[in-house]
């Protein structure tokens, strides 16, 4: 069994093993569950989640069009829902393009119709069509909807996560960056279109936004090079069917490369992880598994943390809390 010593701040030697280590990032990947427990039991949280039942569930296909024409979007609906919600979308803005279903009620049975009808159950496997006088899919039309950041108004209920603030731990951007590269991905700084950062893999491209601290700048890199690491951006389709699970596992990622290198994180990644986990617990410990092996890997590749460190700074980050 191969071990690893190195000495922490306070002028102690530490020796830890594999399996020490592996425990630590367990352990932090803990902390994850009981923060975002506590957070979801709360009055706003409650408030919040009241809000975001206001919204829409998109098929796979409107998901795909608001991804091809908004790539940034984080939270869209229609104008009367933005209105309803006390806010409007700003003149002059450009409609995301979806399909909305047409639907109509059928007139009275015939003899017709009831063997039509009998002849979609068979199609359907034998699940029965829609009742006469119920609804019935005609077809589809193109409606417009608007993401946030194209309204203005009254501010939505919500747990915002709180940006991080302050320097980045010496050499961790670097050594992210350097992993980002490696995959075959150019990293660039700008605007993000309100996100902090993002990937695209159609452009083999990951943009971290440049008016943030770099403490947030190098917590948001460590969370898109853990969707390339969880292997979340090689099936499109199934990140963004699957986007919950996706953000929770690179965020939680980013919180374990984070502490590792003793930069605290949880005012921001407890927030965040709920806003995608909701109330399902389960999902973010489901996650540790994944999220514990894309984080050792990265970290692995981090000259800034050994092994050794790792284990030092869960150790003193786990001591300060």
């Amino acid at each position: 069994m191969s071990t690893s010593t190195s000495t922490s701040a306070t002028g102690k030697t530490r020796t830890s093993t594999p399996e020490q280590r592996a425990e630590k990032l367990a352990e932090l990947h803990e902390q994850i569950t009981d923060g975002v427990a506590a957070l979801v039991d709360s009055d706003a949280w409650r408030a919040m989640l009241d809000t975001a039942a206001k919204f829409h569930t998109y098929s796979l296909g409107n998901v795909l069009l608001v991804a091809l024409q908004a790539p940034q979007a984080t939270r869209v609906a229609g104008f009367r829902t933005w209105k309803s919600l006390g806010r409007q979308v700003r003149k002059g803005e450009r409609g995301i393009a979806i399909l909305a279903p047409c639907t109509y009620r059928p007139k009275a049975s015939t003899a017709a119709t009831d063997s039509a009808r009998e002849q979609a159950k068979d199609e359907r496997g034998g699940e029965a069509a829609p009742a006469n006088g119920g609804k019935q899919l005609r077809g589809f039309r193109v409606v417009h909807v608007f993401d946030v950041a194209q309204t203005d108004g009254e501010a939505l209920p919500d747990v915002a996560p709180a940006l991080l603030t302050g320097q980045a731990p010496a050499g961790l951007w670097d050594d992210l960056a350097g992993q980002v590269t490696g995959h075959g991905y150019t990293l660039e700084r700008g605007d993000c279109s309100g996100a902090n950062g993002y990937t695209d893999p159609a452009r083999r491209v990951v943009r971290v936004r440049d008016d943030v601290d770099d403490a947030q700048a190098v917590k948001t890199l460590a969370h898109e090079l853990g969707h390339i690491e969880c292997g979340h951006v090689q099936d499109l389709p199934t990140y963004l069917t699957c986007r919950g699970r996706c953000e929770v596992e690179a965020e939680s990622v980013a919180y374990v490369v984070a502490a590792a290198h003793g930069l605290d994180a949880s005012g921001y990644t407890f927030a965040y992880v709920a806003g995608w986990a909701g109330t399902d617990l389960a999902r973010v410990r489901q996650a540790a598994e994944t999220v514990t092996q894309a984080a050792r890997t990265i970290l692995a590749g981090c000259s800034s943390v050994s092994g050794a460190d790792t284990a030092t700074a869960a150790d003193d980050l786990a001591d300060a809390a």
